[in-house]
C-alpha cells in the first residue's frame, strides 16, 4: 500500500456509477430518470461528477464495471469523456488503493438492494466537510485540475492483479503542466532528435563531396579571377554555386530544424556550426568573384580610356568585393578544423592562412590603386624623378643609380620620358657643388657625386638629396621621387611578355633581360658614348605595352607591383603630404620607422664600395641574441655572415665584395665589443680637395658619437637611432663573418609599485612582481636577401606568457625566432616573474 494524492484518473475509477448529472436534466433519458427514482438518490453536493465509457459499446448497467478477461478490445483513453468544473486544493494526502477501490465498487454493485451504490464520504475516520452549493459549470477552457475530494481507505487484496501506487504531492495543475511537458519532451524528443541525426550522418558524405567539390571549382575561380582569365573563372564559379546549392540543401532544408537544435548540444554543435560557416565562407567567396569578374568584363569592353581609368573600373568593383571576402574569412576562422577528416586539417589550417593573406593583399591592392592615380592619375601635371638601382652593386637604398628618368605625366598618361643616354654620369659636368661625400664613399671618389647619392638608408632623404642634385644640373624640379630596383623589370615582363628592341636586335623576356641589359651595358658593346640608351629603347617598350594593357592583365600587373613595394623594390616619395602619408601607412617610403618607447631595433644595411656586381653572389645571414638580465637590462649580440659564392674568374661578379656595413639599434645603446672586421688599405681612399664644402644635410643628420679603440668601429646617431659602422670584406669562394655586442639603454622589466594595501592584494592574487615585455621591429635593406634568426633569452625562472606571432617558439631558455627578412616585421614576447 503505498500513499497517494487524489488524481484525475483516481475520481474517474471511483465514481464512475454516478453516470448522470442532476444539474444537468436535460441530457438524461426517460429511462435513466425513472430508474434513479427507485433507488436512493445520490449525494447533490458532490463537486464534481465525471461519466466514464471505456471502449465502443457501452456496459450492461451503468452502475457495473465489467473486469472480466473475456474482452478482447483493450480501453481507449481517447473515449474518455471528461467535464469539470473550478474546485478548491486541499492539501491533505490520502492513501488509496487502486485494485481495492474497484474491488469494493464491484461488490457493491452486485447488492444494489441494499440500495447502496459507494460508500459515502461520511466514515468515522474521515470528517466530512461542510456541504458547499452546487456551481453551475462555465463555459471555459478545460484546466487540468485535480478535485476537490477525498476517498476513503479502502483495505482490501488483489494478488490476482495488483497495480502499482505512487505517491503524489498536492500539485496544482499549474504547476503540474510545465513539469510533464519538460518530462514529456526529454523522453520523447531524443527519438526523433538521434533518427533525424543519422539521417544527418548517412547524408554527411554527400554534403561532404558537395563542399569539397564546390572548394576546388571555388578555388579554380579565384585563381582565374586574379588571373584575369574570365572565361574560366565565371564556368569555375557556376560550377562552386551549384555544388554549394545542393549542400545547402541537405544542411539547411531538409535538416534546418534539427539543426538547429543539435548546434546547441556542445558536442554536436561543433560539427553543426562549422559546416555551416564553410558553406558560408563559400557562399561569400563566390559573391565576391562576381564582383570581380564583373569589374574585369566592364574593363575589357572599355574602348580608348588610359591605363588609369581601366584601373579604376577594376578597383570600384575590388572595393565591392572585399567586404564579402572578409566575411568569408570571419566564417573561416570559427571552424574547428577537429570536425573536419584528419586528413583535411592540415590542409586547411594552410589554406586559411593563404586566404587571410589573400584578403590583407586584395586589400592593399585597392589602396596601391589609388597612389597609382596619385602617381599618374591626378588630373594635375607631375614630374617625377625615377631611379634605376642595380642591386647587384648594393647600396643603401637598394643599388647602385646606373641611370635614371624625368618622366612627366597627367590624367593617368605619360606624357614625355627622358633618359640620359649616359646614365648617372651624365650629372657630373653639370654639377656646380663640390661636396666632400662621407668618408666610406671615398674609397671611390673624393667627390659627392649624383651615382652614389643614395647614401642615406632613409629613403624618403635620398629622394630629396638626389632631386637636389638634378635640379642643380638641369634647372627642373620635381613633385616627386620613384626608386626601381632592376629586380622590378622582370616582373613586368612576367606580366606583359617578351619585348623587342627593334634597334639592337634583342627579345627580351623575364629570365634573361638583366643578365643581356649587364653584359650589354659593361662589356663594351655599345659603339658610341652613351651605353645606357639601350635602357631608354626597352623602357619605351614597356610603357607603351603598359599603356596598352588589356584589362585581363591588370590584376596581374597590380599584383606584382603590390609585392614589389612590400619587398622595397619600389620606393616612393612624394611631397605631396597627403599622398606621402598614405604611401607611408602602407610601408612604401622606405622610411626608418620609428619605433615606441622601449622597443628594440634592428636594420643590418650594406653598402657596396668597390665591389663591382659582387653582390649578385653573396648570401647573407643574420644572428641576434638577446640576453635579459635579473635587473631588466639587455645585452645584446648580433653576428652578420656573408658568403660568397662566385667564382674569381667570373667578370664583375668575381671580385672581391667589399662593403661598408651599418648596424642600427635603438639610440643610446651602448657598444661593449666588436669583432671581425677588414679595413681597406689607408691609401685605397680618395682625399677630397681642402677647398671642398661640407654638405649641410650630412652634418645635420649624422653626428659622430666616438670611435671604438679596438676595432675602429665607428660610432654615429642618425634619424634616432645608433648606427654601429665598419668593414667587411669577402673574397669570392669564402665566408666572413662579423658582431657587435651592445647593451640596450633601457629595462624590458616593469616593476610592480603601489602601496602596501595593494601589495598584499597582488600577494594574495599571485600577481607577479614584475612583467618583462620584450618587442623587436627588424628594417629590411631594399635589394638585399637575409635569413635571420633570434635567440631571446630569460632567466630559467621566469614565466613565458605571450608570443605576438607563430613565427616565435618558446623554448627551455626564452623564446626563438627563424624568418626571412623579405619584409619589415616586429616580433613580441612577454614574461612573468615573481621575486
Amino acid at each position: 500500500m503505498v500513499e497517494k494524492k487524489p488524481k484525475k484518473t483516481v475520481q474517474s475509477s471511483t465514481v464512475k456509477s454516478q453516470q448522470t448529472d442532476p444539474s444537468s436534466p436535460k441530457t438524461s433519458s426517460k429511462k435513466t430518470q425513472k430508474k434513479s427514482s427507485q433507488s436512493a438518490p445520490p449525494v447533490k453536493n458532490k463537486q464534481h461528477y465525471v461519466p466514464v465509457r471505456f471502449g465502443s459499446s457501452l456496459p450492461a448497467s451503468s452502475h457495473i464495471v465489467d473486469l472480466s478477461t473475456k474482452k478482447t478490445q483493450e480501453p481507449s483513453l481517447e473515449a474518455i469523456q471528461s467535464f469539470r468544473e473550478k474546485i478548491g486544493t486541499i492539501v491533505e494526502r490520502q492513501t488509496i488503493d487502486f485494485a481495492a477501490t474497484i474491488r469494493a465498487s464491484k461488490s457493491m454493485t452486485e447488492h444494489a438492494k441494499k440500495e447502496e451504490i459507494l460508500p459515502t464520504p461520511v466514515t468515522p475516520s474521515i470528517p466530512q466537510k461542510k456541504e458547499a452549493r452546487p456551481i453551475r459549470p462555465k463555459k471555459r477552457r478545460p484546466s487540468f485540475r485535480v478535485p476537490n475530494m477525498r476517498l476513503p481507505s479502502v483495505h482490501l487484496s488483489l494478488p490476482e492483479f495488483r497495480l502499482p501506487t505512487v505517491s503524489f504531492p498536492s500539485w496544482s495543475s499549474r504547476r503540474a503542466m510545465p513539469i510533464a511537458f519538460a518530462i514529456g519532451l526529454l523522453v520523447l524528443l531524443p527519438i526523433p532528435v538521434f533518427t533525424t541525426y543519422q539521417n544527418i550522418r548517412e547524408d554527411s558524405q554527400t554534403v561532404i563531396d558537395a563542399s569539397t567539390g564546390a572548394f576546388v571549382s571555388l578555388q579554380e575561380s579565384t585563381t582565374a579571377a586574379l588571373q584575369a582569365d574570365t572565361g574560366t573563372a565565371q564556368r569555375a564559379l557556376q560550377e562552386a554555386l551549384s555544388q554549394f546549392a545542393t549542400a545547402e540543401q541537405f544542411v539547411e532544408k531538409d535538416h534546418r530544424v534539427l539543426t538547429n537544435i543539435l548546434s546547441n548540444i556542445p558536442i554536436l554543435g561543433d560539427h553543426i556550426t562549422s559546416r555551416r560557416a564553410i558553406l558560408s565562407a563559400g557562399q561569400q567567396i563566390a559573391l565576391a568573384n562576381t564582383y570581380v569578374i564583373k569589374g574585369l568584363d566592364d574593363a575589357e569592353h572599355a574602348e580608348d580610356i588610359p591605363m588609369t581609368e581601366r584601373l579604376a573600373i577594376i578597383t570600384n568593383h575590388l572595393q565591392q568585393a572585399l567586404p564579402q571576402y572578409k566575411e568569408a574569412q570571419r566564417s573561416l576562422i570559427s571552424v574547428n578544423p577537429s570536425v573536419l577528416p584528419a586528413e583535411q586539417q592540415k590542409l586547411y589550417k594552410e589554406f586559411l592562412l593563404l586566404y587571410s593573406a589573400l584578403v590583407d593583399d586584395l586589400g592593399d591592392m585597392t589602396d596601391l590603386s589609388r597612389v597609382v592615380y596619385d602617381v599618374f592619375g591626378g588630373s594635375d601635371f607631375r614630374r617625377l624623378l625615377v631611379l634605376f638601382q642595380n642591386n647587384n652593386e648594393i647600396r643603401p637604398t637598394g643599388g647602385f643609380i646606373g641611370s635614371f628618368a624625368m618622366v612627366d605625366t597627367q590624367k593617368g598618361e605619360i606624357k614625355d620620358i627622358t633618359i640620359p643616354g649616359g646614365g648617372s654620369y651624365d650629372i657630373q659636368g653639370q654639377l656646380e657643388e663640390y661636396l666632400v661625400p662621407p668618408i666610406p664613399l671615398q674609397l671611390v671618389n673624393g667627390r659627392w657625386e649624383f651615382q652614389d647619392v643614395n647614401w642615406f638608408f632613409d629613403f624618403p632623404t635620398t629622394a630629396r638629396k638626389a632631386e637636389h642634385f638634378v635640379e642643380s644640373a638641369e634647372g627642373t624640379t620635381f613633385d616627386g621621387t620613384i626608386a626601381v630596383n632592376a629586380s622590378v623589370i622582370e616582373r613586368l615582363l612576367r606580366v606583359l611578355g617578351p619585348v623587342q628592341a627593334s634597334e639592337y636586335d634583342m627579345l627580351l623576356d623575364a629570365d634573361t633581360v638583366l643578365p643581356t641589359l649587364q653584359s650589354y651595358v659593361e662589356d663594351g658593346h655599345a659603339e658610341d658614348e652613351a651605353p645606357k640608351e639601350i635602357l631608354t629603347a626597352v623602357l619605351d617598350q614597356l610603357l607603351n605595352a603598359m599603356q596598352d594593357i588589356k584589362p585581363q592583365q591588370l590584376l596581374a600587373l597590380l599584383g606584382e607591383l603590390h609585392a614589389a613595394l612590400s619587398q622595397k623594390e619600389i620606393q616612393v616619395a612624394l611631397k605631396e603630404p597627403a599622398s606621402q602619408a598614405r604611401l607611408a601607412s602602407f610601408g612604401w617610403t622606405g622610411s626608418i620607422v620609428k619605433t615606441v618607447a622601449r622597443q628594440d631595433y634592428l636594420a643590418v644595411v650594406a653598402t657596396n664600395v668597390q665591389g663591382q656586381k659582387s653582390d649578385a653572389r653573396i648570401v647573407q645571414d643574420i644572428e641576434h641574441t638577446a640576453e635579459v638580465q635579473e635587473n631588466g637590462s639587455v645585452i645584446e649580440k648580433v653576428l652578420v655572415r656573408r658568403t660568397h659564392t662566385g667564382d674569381p674568374s667570373e667578370v664583375h661578379y668575381g671580385a672581391s665584395n667589399i662593403t661598408y656595413m651599418r648596424i642600427y639599434v635603438p639610440e643610446g645603446a651602448v657598444l661593449l665589443d666588436a669583432g671581425g672586421f677588414t679595413y681597406p688599405p689607408e691609401e685605397a681612399f680618395h682625399v677630397p680637395e681642402e677647398w671642398y664644402t661640407e654638405d649641410p644635410d650630412l652634418s645635420r643628420i649624422e653626428h659622430e658619437v666616438g670611435i671604438h679603440r679596438n676595432t675602429g668601429t665607428r660610432i654615429t646617431n642618425e634619424f634616432g637611432k645608433t648606427s654601429f659602422g665598419n668593414w667587411m670584406i669577402v673574397p669570392a669562394g669564402e665566408s666572413q663573418e662579423v658582431w657587435v655586442t651592445y647593451r640596450l639603454p633601457f629595462s624590458v622589466v616593469d616593476t610592480r609599485q603601489g602601496s602596501q594595501q595593494h601589495m598584499l592584494s597582488s600577494f594574495l592574487t599571485h600577481q607577479p612582481d614584475a612583467v618583462s615585455r620584450y618587442s623587436l621591429f627588424i628594417q629590411k635593406q631594399s635589394g638585399v636577401e637575409s635569413s635571420f634568426r633570434s635567440d631571446i633569452r630569460y632567466p630559467s625562472t621566469w614565466i613565458p606568457k605571450w608570443k605576438s606571432d607563430d613565427a616565435i617558439r618558446f623554448t627551455s631558455s626564452g623564446a626563438s625566432i627563424e624568418t626571412d627578412m623579405s619584409t619589415d616585421h616586429v616580433y613580441g614576447v612577454a614574461f612573468e616573474t615573481q621575486t
